[in-house]
């Protein structure tokens, strides 16, 4: 389905819900203008209540960003038993009538309008979370703390609206399982559609039975009810990252370059990038330029056999977990045992069958991806681990040296970070950080590498980029960040950085060198005043 027809079919879905949603501003309008008089009686104030919990829950859907945020505000007004204040009573008012104008806008065609004009929510969407389910409240706040990792959520209560949403593309679905009509048997259906789709299930209570069926369909997470948003994000995140066709890099060592060419042409299908080397000797060169995802090792080669060169891998720390899968003309027990005893992970055995070859190589690139996706993502923000992070910019460092080419390397603080969290909550904190490195990931180019150090400190390096080009980006992604107003809840704040950036080789040969400049160079940008991206050998930007 085209872009036009999932709006028109949101347009669609827009009539069918439109006197309902403008019936529930009504009830607000209808509250806020007596509670200008006198309070409200129990049963009007929950029913305003209601109405817009409902408000913030629906209208996001339909791309009324600005309306599902001002109707949590007065949800949050109406919550509770204390007396409302008069403050609080003006605002209520001005809410409600901002919601008409939002909702009714000029008398226009509603589907046409829909249909031509896409509505993305504020912050930098990379990824879209359908949500089948009738909780409202989760659904709210699982809005505002997912736009912090960029993600789009879109909300529907029935099996057939998703399937409409499902249609134009979404990257993850949270699916009610206790829904009337989405249950396990919409599941499957969303399995046999898109079979590569991340689904998060919930359910009532932790049944093992539907638990096995989810894993069945292609679960990709489970959570019993009452469901808090935070574990659907940390889920999320991890679903999103799994579902991201990231190439993968194998390296093939065999002295039969008829084989390497046969390997090459089976695992095509997997759109990995495979390094064919008929020398053995030249496996740990590659090992340090490429960081593969697997080895292919052939165990009969005259010079080095494969047993001989996997001990070799397995004596250096850190090719030490890298997956090794051996190819073997010889599978009697004596051989077998040796390739495990030398570290082997998997082998298969000659002549190579194309079916057998792919399906092994691919379930342990999916099992590598996941012990990385540990090692390397920091849960919190999505970006690299320090260890990652420090293992990249160390390879950065062996490649520059031998093309004679720059790296730039960058260590960001946030600016009165403390503040926040104690004024607001680690919560709030959380998202803010979630934010920032979004918003650094967006400014910097595929080859860079950005990683979160500890606590509110990230660092970026940049390769083939002299200093001053470095601070310049770095200006700029600081410049986008204090532009961002982040709403988070009642909380609404600006957040900036500071930042000092070192050059290799102009400042240093070597990581540690280099970070120990740059973070002096961040020192000085915070004591002229914060907010600022000081270069270690140029002036300040």
């Amino acid at each position: 389905m085209t872009e036009e027809h999932l709006h028109s079919a949101l347009a669609a879905i827009w009539e069918r819900s439109r006197d309902t949603i403008i019936g529930r501003v009504e009830i607000l309008e209808s509250a806020a203008s007596a509670l200008l008089d006198a309070p409200l009686s129990d049963d009007v104030r929950r029913a305003a209540e209601s109405a817009a919990h409902k408000l913030a829950g629906a209208v996001g859907t339909f791309g009324f960003w600005d309306a599902s945020v001002i109707a949590r505000e007065a949800e949050l007004i109406l919550q509770g038993d204390d007396p409302i204040a008069p403050a609080s009573a003006i605002k209520l008012s001005s809410i409600a009538a901002q919601l008409r104008r939002q909702l009714e806008g000029p008398q226009v065609d509603r589907r046409r309008e829909l249909a031509e004009t896409r509505v993305d929510p504020p912050a930098t969407t990379h990824a879209r979370l359908l949500v089948v389910g009738d909780d409202l409240n989760l659904r709210v706040r699982l809005a505002v703390e997912a736009r912090s990792l960029g993600v789009e959520v879109i909300g529907v209560q029935s099996a057939g609206d998703a399937r409409v949403v499902l249609s134009g593309g979404v990257d993850a679905v949270l699916l009610d399982l206790t829904l009337p009509d989405a249950g396990l048997s919409f599941l499957e259906e969303i399995h046999v559609a898109y079979p590569d789709l991340p689904v998060i299930v919930i359910s009532d209570g932790g049944q093992f039975a539907d638990r096995v069926e989810a894993a069945r369909f292609g679960g990709r997470g489970f959570l019993p009810k009452p469901v808090r948003s935070a574990q659907v994000i940390d889920l999320l995140r991890d679903s999103l990252m799994m579902s991201r066709r990231e190439t993968a890099t194998i390296i093939a060592v065999d002295d039969d370059p008829s084989l390497l060419a046969l390997i090459e042409s089976l695992l095509q299908p997997l759109g990995a990038r495979i390094l064919a080397i008929t020398d053995p000797a030249r496996v740990l060169e590659a090992l340090a330029e490429a960081a593969p995802d697997l080895v292919i090792l052939d165990v009969d080669m005259p010079s080095l056999n494969g047993i001989e060169l996997c001990r070799v891998l397995r004596s250096e720390p850190r090719w030490s977990a890298v997956p090794v899968l051996f190819l073997t003309a010889r599978t009697d027990a004596g051989t077998v045992t040796r390739m495990f005893e030398a570290g082997g992970d998997d082998f298969v055995a000659k002549p190579v069958l194309g079916p057998e070859l792919v399906a092994r190589v691919r379930n342990r690139l999916e099992r590598t991806r996941m012990l990385r996706r540990a090692a390397d993502v920091d849960s919190l923000t999505g970006v690299a681990t320090r260890r990652r992070g420090v293992e990249v910019i160390e390879r950065f460092l062996r490649v520059a040296q031998r093309q004679r080419q720059a790296i730039s390397v960058a260590v960001i603080d946030l600016d009165h970070f403390k503040e926040v969290n104690d004024q607001y909550g680690h919560v709030v904190g959380d998202v803010v950080l979630r934010r920032v490195a979004t918003i650094l990931a967006d400014c910097f180019r595929g080859e860079d590498i950005v990683a979160r150090w500890g606590g509110e400190e990230f660092v970026v390096a940049m390769y083939s980029m002299p200093s001053a080009a470095a601070a310049e980006r770095l200006a700029q992604a600081l410049e986008r960040l204090r532009a961002e107003k982040m709403e988070i809840g009642e909380v609404a704040l600006h957040v900036s950085f500071s930042a000092g950036v070192a050059e290799f080789p102009t400042d240093g040969g070597d990581w540690t060198t280099l970070y120990a400049i740059a973070d002096e160079a961040l020192r000085r940008a915070k004591s002229e005043g914060r907010g600022r991206v000081v270069a270690a050998t140029s002036s300040e930007l």
